[in-house]
């Protein structure tokens, strides 16, 4: 899990969400969710993982500009800009 703020200064946590992945195994997807809303639902991202440890590494990974990036696209899909 990491943070990233939103064009707006609320703070979001960057968490990977299970989810099936390829031939019906269970992967992750990138999701987020309110860090004030510790019990919130996550938006999730179409970006799939064949593993949640596979998504944790993106996490880790990812620049903090593609993290924003991802919010904001999952944020706009999911109707809460």
């Amino acid at each position: 899990m990491r943070q990233v703020t939103d064009e707006k200064g609320r703070v979001w946590e960057a968490v990977a969400v299970e989810a099936p992945a390829a031939h019906m195994r269970l992967g992750a997807v990138l999701g987020f969710r309110p860090a004030d809303e510790p019990g919130a639902e996550s938006i999730t991202s179409r970006i799939g993982f064949n593993s949640t440890e596979a998504a944790e590494f993106a996490i880790r990974t990812m620049s903090e500009n593609e993290l924003r990036r991802r919010l904001t696209i999952s944020r706009e899909m999911a109707g809460r800009v």
